[in-house]
Order: C-alpha cells, then structure tokens, then sequence
C-alpha cells in the first residue's frame, strides 16, 4: 500500500511534469479553441477554504479520500497538503468514455474490490459531476463495505439537464459550472491537456 509521504511525492512529480509542459505531448492538438474558465489562483483559493472545512468537520477522525483516477490525481494532491487531519489516500478507476472523447459508453469500475474501508471515514474524490452515473455507482458500491461515514467531494459540478433524476448532489464542491467540456488541471481530452493550470472550455 502506498504511503502517505510517498503518495505526495509522487503526486508532486507527476503536476511538476504536467506543469511544464502544459500537457502538451503531441503538437498536432489543437490549443487555440481553449478558453479560461476558471483561474490556478481560483483553485487555490477554494482548496484552502474546503480544507479548512474539512478539518473542521473530522476533528478528531482519520480521514480516507477515495481518489478516483486519473481526473482527480491533481485536486486530491493539492487538497491534501493543505488537510492537518490525519489521512490516507486510495485510488480507483473509473471510465466511461469512448475513444471519440466525449461520447459516453458503459461505466467500469476498478480497484475498489481490492479495498477494506469498513468503519472508515471515507470521503469518495472525483473531478467532475455530470450526469451523476460515476459518482452515483461509486457511492453505492463503497457504501456496500459499510464504512463508519461516507462523503463526496467535486471539483466541478456541471449545470446540465443530463443530470439524472433523483440522486444526492456531492456533498462537497469546489465550483459550479456551465454546461461545457472542460480540461485543465487533471481533466483531459484523449489524455491531452490535463497538465493545464487552470480549467479551460472546449468550444
């Protein structure tokens, strides 16, 4: 099981890679069709006030973020350094697009049979809430292992009338957002992008 310290190192080569290059590992992408929609100093900003959020609210506990990859690596390392709780991290995958890049398949879920997070504090970690498919299938299926509590936490929440009816909203979310495809800072499209230190639309 990866540790703690070497998580965050880890976390912290992988955004100082991406940083530098922009995410930019194949020049024929096209960038000039990105728009900022939300700033690095934004980010930051919210982190700090979820953190401290957080810490109020699991005075006392130990705390794991139920990371899910790879839309979330870049939110969860920043947000841990900032968490004086004490904690430990897990990641699962989870996908649902095709090769075409924005058009849905079948969700798969993987990694979590190999966890035990019963009478954990367990705060599940995602980057974006769309429909609420992925969020919706990884809550119930953590819930199965009867954790002592069990929370989620979005960077963004897409305005969308895909949203499925009848499912909670995150317990926790960084920002609200219009109904567009984003990249920057963890999320990607076909893998580019996510190296990006803001979060930027696709028009």
């Amino acid at each position: 099981m990866m540790t703690k310290k070497l998580f965050c190192i880890l976390s912290i080569l992988m955004v100082s890679f991406f940083i530098k290059t922009e995410g930019k590992v194949n020049m024929d992408v096209d960038f000039s069709n990105l728009e900022l929609m939300i700033s690095q100093e934004d980010i930051k900003s919210k982190i700090v006030q979820l953190a401290e959020t957080i810490d109020d609210e699991y005075k006392d506990k130990e705390i794991v973020f139920l990371m899910i990859m790879k839309g979330a690596f870049i939110f969860t390392s920043d947000l841990v350094r900032e968490i004086k709780t004490p904690f430990s991290i897990e990641a699962i995958k989870c996908s649902s697009y095709g090769l075409r890049g924005k058009e849905r398949g079948e969700l798969a879920i993987q990694g979590l049979e190999k966890l035990d997070l019963k009478s954990k504090h367990v705060i599940v970690v995602d980057d974006i809430y769309d429909s609420g498919k992925t969020l919706s299938s990884v809550m119930e299926e953590v819930a199965k292992q009867n954790p002592a509590t069990l929370k989620s936490l979005i960077l963004l929440v897409k305005n969308t009338e895909r949203r499925l009816k009848n499912i909670d909203l995150p317990d926790y979310s960084l920002f609200e957002i219009e109904d567009k495809f984003v990249v920057g800072y963890g999320l990607d499209y076909k893998e580019y992008f996510r190296g990006l230190k803001g979060i930027y639309s696709v028009e």
